[in-house]
């Protein structure tokens, strides 16, 4: 089954993109302290790790679905099965010497603020996704740099444990690993999810949510995407099993704000514009824009 699914995905990539192989390598909560979090689940104490799955678990549901987007970008949707449960998967692949990711704020309350698809055909974005956590008076939670203004402070703890960061190209880092001064957008997440193609261990697998995530294989093929009502734990899997991300193997991948948070929008290279869903209003989205 993974061979026919990693064959399959080939050819819709190849069908849809130019785009050069890789080389191999939420909803709202109410937290203890009585402020609405969004992914405040996330941030409980690392759970046991679940008993590795094996890539014979996972099952190929429907038809694999490509479009081409602008500038060689393309948009993959599929479903998968794993232990009874069914996933609907969108992903946009893109290649960062053609595209930059860009982190788009949009610092209006909940009444005001902007839905997806306004935010990033304001940016000029051909992809994006809703991007980090905020809290319930709109504010980012961590850190957050947009076109080199800075917002949020800097935070640690069992949620926050990456960013996306860019400076002369786009990168997923560990707290570690983190130099803010030297970014022009940067963008607190987590959890990891895949460090160096293995799932991270201590995800929680027992909480089914819309998830966001952002993969990047090393080097300059990225993906963004969402998936719906899936544990973390089954994300970490599945991007970290090669042959079930389309054509694509994960290095590092990074969880980003969740829930009823979770939207990705898309325009396609004929001009067509789509989002999933399209109310969804959040502090900050990570947008893929043309160099």
């Amino acid at each position: 089954m993974k061979r026919a699914l990693a064959f399959i995905l080939t050819l819709v990539l190849a069908s849809c993109a130019t785009t050069p192989p890789p080389r191999p390598l939420t909803p709202t909560t109410e937290s203890e302290s009585g402020l609405s979090v969004p992914g405040t689940e996330e941030a409980q104490p690392a759970q046991p790790a679940a008993p590795p799955s094996k890539a014979a678990e996972w099952t190929a549901i429907s038809d694999f679905k490509g479009q081409p987007l602008f500038g060689n970008a393309s948009l993959i949707e599929y479903k998968i099965g794993h232990k009874g449960h069914t996933y609907q998967i969108r992903v946009v692949v893109f290649d960062s010497r053609q595209f930059e990711l860009k982190v788009i704020d949009q610092p209006n309350d909940w009444a005001g603020g902007s839905h997806i698809k306004d935010s990033l055909q304001a940016a000029g974005a051909i992809a994006g996704v809703n991007g980090g956590f905020f809290s319930r008076d709109f504010k980012p939670m961590g850190l957050m740099i947009a076109d080199g203004r800075k917002t949020g402070e800097w935070q640690t703890g069992s949620l926050l444990t990456g960013a996306v960061a860019v400076t002369t190209h786009p990168q997923i880092q560990w707290n570690h690993e983190v130099s803010p001064s030297e970014a022009s957008q940067f963008l607190q997440a987590g959890p990891r999810l895949v460090d160096d193609g293995q799932v991270v261990p201590g995800l929680d697998y027992r909480k089914q949510s819309a998830r966001t995530f952002i993969a990047n294989d090393g080097s300059t093929q990225w993906l963004i995407g969402t998936a719906e009502e899936i544990t973390l734990s089954d994300l970490g899997d599945l991007l970290s099993t090669p042959g079930l991300m389309p054509a694509f193997t994960v290095h590092r991948a990074l969880n980003l704000d969740g829930g009823h948070s979770s939207a990705i929008y898309y325009r396609t290279v004929d001009g067509h514009e789509r989002s999933y869903p399209g109310w969804s209003t959040v502090r900050n989205y990570l947008g893929i824009v043309p160099r």
